[in-house]
């Protein structure tokens, strides 16, 4: 038997490109805002309480609050810029998933590949009426692919769909 692994050339690639990536809900961009603002209060108030104390020299509360605006500030603008990149979209054969602005990040999910999916709602999603569609992957714990910031319905068609592939994979086996 004679091995053989020719070379392909980039040009005969598919462009996964092709595919129109759907944008996650916008109400979800208010609860990465709800968060973000609930930690940095917290954070900012734990600062200023430092001023009352007189065990800490006064320049460390500044240094600290300085620190906090910087990381606040990155964040803000992650969030604002990065949002509109939160896409995801459906093929024939896998999943696509991008998200990120400093870190942009573009994950591609086979459905043969995928173990488990299930959809998950935590008590401040369910304030904004949003779900969590999770991937499971052989060897990850955490979930491979995660979408968040899905309405129910969608989040039901995707589980589905990905339900339906895998058992038709699995079939064919």
């Amino acid at each position: 038997m004679n091995f053989e692994n020719l070379e392909i050339p980039i040009s005969d690639l598919p462009n996964f490109k092709s595919v129109e990536l759907e944008p996650i809900q916008h109400r979800y961009k208010k609860l990465i805002w709800l968060n973000e603002s609930s930690v940095f209060i917290i954070l900012f108030a734990l600062s200023i309480s430092g001023f009352f104390f007189d065990k800490f020299p006064s320049w460390i509360p500044y240094i600290i609050l300085g620190i906090l605006s910087i990381v606040f500030i990155i964040r803000a603008i992650e969030i604002e810029k990065g949002f509109p990149l939160k896409k995801f979209g459906v093929r024939q054969y896998d999943m696509i998933y991008q998200s990120g602005f400093f870190y942009f990040t573009e994950t591609v999910v086979p459905y043969k590949r995928i173990q488990h999916v299930e959809i998950k709602q935590g008590p401040l999603s369910r304030l904004f009426s949003l779900y969590t569609l999770r991937l499971y992957t052989a060897g990850a714990s955490s979930g491979d692919l995660i979408i968040n910031g899905l309405d129910k319905l969608t989040a039901q068609k995707l589980k589905a769909k990905v339900l339906d592939k895998t058992t038709v994979e699995d079939d064919t086996d």
